[in-house]
């Protein structure tokens, strides 16, 4: 239903009108006000009013609210779905791992798009068949304020079957009692393991089950949803203090997560240099930072590199630090993208994608004598969530041979995604790039698979990482 504001204008004026018409009287066509013994009681006059300004005010959130919610037609559904298969068929690198007829797909579930009754139904069946692509680097969004999403004020990460919370982002749910630690036992009443496998995981852009499985619940992905809705949520912290709170998705952030992901570091016992690198991201890797890193720990006897929840960025940074870690020539990854020249369609010719191998990468110390081969043993910490950019070190890493990889198999997704206006506030990234390892090799949709497996459990918040500690045994033996 869509409802005109103009169109609401006389009812309000009329209502206005009525109102003030109540406090005058009319007599022998003239108009006069009542006189002060005529005055009905302030008390009941001052309750009118508000109750009348309460309903106004609701009557107007109201339209409002179904005009943003509603405001797309059929027409312009069928024009953003269509522009999507298009884009899709034309630019998505992996069509040959699809099951189906992507043209046939679409077009299957075209008229059901169409008829979504609001525009919030409308992105999540557009996400539902995003998602049969299969693939994390391929997605669509809204950037519109009336069906945005927004996370709830605190990020969480998955431990097994349990949830718990990794950042608070504002202070209001510091006073609320939340923390890091603080495990999250229901969202809306429902277990939250369930709730995600419900609400989250069908529109989640995915690869592998293991990326499905963790980074639905990472970061602020499991409370994504509606700026303008609030989630009712029970959690536990420790000592079995359990409470309930209904939350806001409050957009005013006090503590913003992201600008911790910056790299840090220590020195372990046995004289191992720890780096921990949790984003690849422009403006969070700072080149100059891992020098002088990398410099304070030149005479440790080991390494370890830990990227685990890295969701990428850019894998030049990548780049730039296998160059310090790696004594000898790194292969590169061997990639293709889609290529369409209609000519060659036109004569029936075969569509062969676009393909090129990487170019090596040479350590810095090959290029300037000052910097010496750095030769210890280095150990990479991966988890689920290390994913695009942070997985095409890893891949490198491994194909190298340059140490050992512990942990949980990556998020099992890379490549370069190309930008597309859907139109009416519509976007979407499609992957336009498949990568291999150098011998063939293929990780996407499968990952980076350890050479020690070892699996995080929520004791990190006690300070107890299983995953470091297995590294560290592990080059204790080296």
């Amino acid at each position: 239903m869509k409802i005109s504001i103009l169109a609401l204008l006389p009812l309000v004026a009329g209502i206005i009108g009525g109102l003030i018409g109540g406090r005058i009287h009319r007599k022998n066509k003239s108009m006069k006000r009542i006189d002060k013994n005529d005055e009905p009681n302030n008390g009941q006059t001052a309750k009118t009013t508000n109750k009348f300004l309460c309903s106004f005010a609701m009557l107007m959130f109201v339209a409002f609210n179904l005009n943003a919610a509603n405001r797309l037609t059929a027409a312009q559904k069928a024009c953003i779905v269509t522009r999507f298969g298009t884009e899709v068929k034309y630019n998505f690198a992996h069509s040959d791992r699809m099951t189906c007829d992507w043209d046939s797909l679409y077009m299957a579930r075209l008229p059901h798009i169409v008829d979504t009754p609001t525009d919030e139904a409308f992105l999540d069946s557009l996400k539902l068949l995003c998602a049969t692509l299969r693939d994390g680097h391929t997605a669509v969004w809204n950037t519109k304020p009336a069906v945005r999403d927004w996370p709830l004020p605190f990020f969480t990460k998955r431990f097994g079957d349990r949830v718990f919370v990794t950042d608070v982002i504002t202070d209001k749910m510091t006073a609320a009692g939340i923390r890091p630690g603080t495990e999250i036992l229901e969202i809306d009443d429902m277990p939250v393991i369930e709730y995600g496998e419900k609400n989250v995981i069908p529109y989640f852009p995915s690869s592998t089950p293991q990326w499905s499985m963790n980074a639905a619940y990472f970061g602020g992905q499991l409370t994504n949803g509606p700026a303008d809705k609030s989630l009712r949520v029970k959690f536990r912290n420790p000592h079995d203090s359990v409470f309930t709170l209904n939350v806001e998705r409050d957009m005013d952030w006090q503590h913003n997560p992201y600008y911790k992901r910056v790299i840090s570091y220590k020195r372990l016992p046995g004289n191992v240099g720890y780096i921990r690198i949790p984003s690849f991201q422009q403006g969070l890797f700072d080149h100059e930072k891992f020098i002088k890193v990398f410099d304070s720990l030149q005479n440790a006897s080991s390494m370890i590199i830990d990227i685990r929840d890295n969701g990428g960025g850019n894998s030049v940074y990548g780049d730039f630090v296998l160059r310090f870690i790696s004594p000898d020539t790194i292969p590169a990854l061997d990639w293709s993208s889609p290529k369409y020249i209609p000519v060659l369609k036109a004569w029936g010719a075969p569509e062969e994608p676009y393909t090129e191998k990487g170019s090596p990468l040479i350590p810095f110390s090959a290029d300037h004598a000052d910097i010496p081969r750095f030769e210890a043993p280095v150990v990479l910490l991966v988890n689920s969530n290390t994913f695009s950019a942070s997985e095409d070190f890893a891949a490198l890493f491994k194909s190298a041979k340059r140490g050992t990889v512990i942990g949980s198999p990556t998020g099992g997704s890379t490549g370069q995604p190309i930008m597309i206006d859907l139109g009416y506030g519509y976007m979407a990234r499609i992957c336009a790039r498949d990568e291999w390892l150098p011998d063939g090799t293929e990780f996407i949709g499968i990952g980076i698979i350890p050479d020690v497996t070892v699996e995080e459990t929520p004791d990190i918040f006690s300070g107890k990482d299983v995953v470091l500690e297995r590294a560290l045994e592990f080059l204790s033996f080296k």
